[in-house]
């Protein structure tokens, strides 16, 4: 337990855009940091390679990220996969980048489904690739197989042909973790148009209720030959600023694409964030289990307040990460809520818009805080909502 004030002085201290977009009347719960920390085995061990002035050159700490990794999802998620096909990025979006680069040709189409994560809009339509949307149920946030096909047959109808899949599984904002049949509707569409698939999984790790996350890749060997699943430590253990990731590069072509290119042009993670993942990977479970129960209380109490408090706002509780979707259309604030609450409530959450036009209306919350803070937004909330 915490106090607001000695939380807020620890949150200001910090140097990362979540604590200073704003200024400081503002509560910021948007961007997906965590406020709690990372795991202490990882901490030690990074404050280690610091006392140690171990900060030379290193390349055995990457070196043994992708068989950490391997082994940390067949412990947790059933799947091992080939650690001859793992490569180490600075970045998922980076693998994305990357896949969507080899993968597809300008004017192609690209599968989302949405509301979505908003640098994949960015990473699709920057190289020159067309958005495809495919929308999920909005009182579910199930994904309905027909939407596939509906949408594949639109798009080439329009003179787009769509050419990949780019899935954010457990997905974001809504936090719905897709079933195995879900995943499979798509597998069995990407089969039958020979699409790449793209499974960012960078979730995967924050599964509450029993929730089964099923990798992309783990469907059948089919579906792992035509898919490149990227993750990374950064959302489970809040690491993202050390800049690492991972990717599993199951489409041959993609593979050797990439192999092609000259040796520093992707250029190389740093050795704390190898270190810190490769800890995390080895180390960390005990944490994320102790953290993954936490953020569902965290989930919880936003689930109560908002039922006991905002009966105009509607929340489909998270299966998955640690956001709250938020349906403020009933509250008739426009197209982003978010922009008329960082006025009229300085609480700062995610732009509904930015998740494409299916966002229209709704704001996501971060709740990966402490208690005392993320009371305090919904108390801000609530006054300005009435």
């Amino acid at each position: 337990m915490t106090d607001l004030a000695s939380d807020l002085a620890r949150l200001r201290s910090l140097t990362g855009i979540k604590w200073n977009r704003y200024p400081d009347d503002v509560l910021p719960c948007w961007v997906a940091d965590m406020d709690i920390g990372t795991a202490p085995v990882i901490a030690e061990a990074l404050t280690d390679l610091v006392r140690r002035g171990d900060l030379g050159y290193n390349f055995s700490a990457p070196a043994a990220l992708p068989d950490a990794w391997a082994e940390w999802q067949a412990a947790r998620h059933g799947w091992r996969p080939d650690v001859e096909r793992v490569r180490v990025f600075s970045d998922v979006l980076q693998a994305v980048d990357l896949a969507l680069w080899f993968g597809t040709r300008p004017g192609d189409g690209v599968l989302l489904f949405t509301p979505v994560y908003p640098p994949f809009f960015r990473c699709v339509e920057s190289i020159g690739r067309v958005a495809v949307d495919c929308p999920l149920d909005q009182d579910t946030w199930r994904l309905e197989s027909g939407r596939l096909e509906a949408a594949i047959a639109e798009a080439e109808r329009a003179g787009t042909p769509v050419r990949a899949v780019l899935l954010c599984n457990p997905h974001n904002p809504t936090g719905r973790v897709f079933s195995r049949g879900e995943l499979e509707a798509i597998a069995e569409v990407a089969l039958q148009h020979d699409l790449l698939v793209i499974s960012d999984e960078i979730w995967a790790d924050i599964i509450f209720d029993g929730n089964e996350h099923v990798p992309f890749a783990s469907l059948s060997d089919g579906a792992a030959a035509r898919t490149v699943t990227a993750s990374a430590a950064s959302k489970t253990f809040s690491v993202a600023g050390l800049r690492c990731a991972v990717a599993h590069i199951g489409a041959e072509e993609i593979e050797a694409s990439i192999a092609e290119l000259p040796g520093h042009m992707l250029g190389a993670v740093s050795t704390p964030g190898a270190v810190a993942s490769y800890t995390g990977w080895t180390e960390g479970g005990p944490w994320v289990e102790e953290t993954v129960r936490y953020l569902a209380s965290q989930r919880d109490h936003v689930r109560a307040r908002v039922g006991a408090e905002l009966p105009r706002v509607r929340m489909t509780p998270p299966e998955a990460t640690y956001l709250a979707w938020l349906d403020l259309r009933d509250h008739g604030l426009g197209d982003d809520p978010a922009a008329w609450l960082v006025e009229h409530a300085k609480v700062a959450l995610g732009s509904g818009p930015d998740f494409g036009v299916h966002g229209h209306g709704f704001a996501r919350l971060n709740f990966a805080t402490t208690r005392a803070v993320l009371d305090e937004a919904l108390d801000r909330i609530v006054r300005a909502l009435g």
